[in-house]
Parts: structure tokens; C-alpha cells; sequence
């Protein structure tokens, strides 16, 4: 309830935030080969509450091609040109064997990640993911580096 007071409060005060396009880089914590690439965007509906698309297609591993989409809601501290933010949402997981069906599974997503904003339109990130789904082969921790364009 404390929660759902904060985030209409901060809907009710704060400014329409910006919108974003960028890249991702992903590594697994939970196993060093599973390296990813991604594009995402991002919207801000107020200036610390904003909303992440990503696509990621991590690279053959084992015979198995995997990729992920996700959408996540950002809640963004910003301290002048950082940001730190945790964040929760939901991710679409699929798996395709060389010999075999494609899998596919829904799972949830929490982590935090930190920005830096090196000019006005460019920014860096990082930041923890952790993926979780309806066994271990779904469940992944990650580590993810990024850049975006904003405007």
C-alpha cells in the first residue's frame, strides 16, 4: 500500500521523463557462455517512474539458440548526472535446440541497475538481472552493460 502511495505521488508531482534507445551487452553469472545482445527503449512516464522494452538474443551455446523479451517498470534516484534504480517485470524466454522443438516461458525479472549520463543525449549503464522461470534451466543471474541515445 506504501508502495502504490509512493508511485501515484511521484506520478502526481513529477514531470513527463524522457524517452531512450540502446543497446545491451549480457553475461551470466550462473554460466560465463551464455553472452547475450540486445536493443532496448525506454519512456518515462514521469521523471523517476519509467517503463523498458528489450529484445536479447544470446549467442549458441550447447547446440541451443536462446532469446528473451522483456518489459520491466524502472523506479530511477538520480544524483545530477547518476541514476541508481531497481526494477520488476515481466519476460517472454525461448530456447531452440538444433535437433529438437523450440521451447518457450514466461518468467518474472528483478534487479538494479546505475546510469551515468556522459553528455546530454548519451548514457551508460549497468546493471544485475535476476531471471526467474518454472525450473533451473530458465533461472539466470546477469550482468548487463549498455548504452543509450536519449530524445
Amino acid at each position: 500500500m506504501v508502495a502504490c502511495a509512493m508511485l501515484f505521488s511521484a506520478a502526481m508531482f513529477a514531470q513527463q521523463g524522457g524517452k531512450s534507445l540502446g543497446v545491451n551487452f549480457k553475461f551470466g553469472l550462473d554460466d560465463p557462455k551464455s553472452t547475450g545482445i540486445g536493443l532496448k527503449g525506454q519512456y518515462g512516464f514521469t521523471d523517476q517512474i519509467r517503463g523498458e522494452a528489450s529484445f536479447n538474443y544470446f549467442l549458441k551455446k550447447d547446440h541451443v539458440t536462446e532469446f528473451d523479451i522483456n518489459l520491466n517498470v524502472q523506479y530511477v534516484f538520480t544524483f545530477g548526472e547518476f541514476g541508481v534504480y531497481p526494477f520488476a517485470g515481466v519476460s517472454l524466454q525461448s530456447a531452440s535446440p538444433d535437433y529438437g522443438d523450440s521451447e518457450s516461458k514466461f518468467g518474472a525479472n528483478v534487479g538494479a541497475g546505475a546510469e551515468y549520463s556522459i553528455t546530454e543525449k548519451i548514457k551508460l549503464n549497468l546493471e544485475f538481472t535476476y531471471k526467474t522461470g518454472s525450473n533451473e534451466f530458465w533461472d539466470r543471474s546477469l550482468i548487463g552493460v549498455g548504452a543509450s541515445y536519449k530524445f
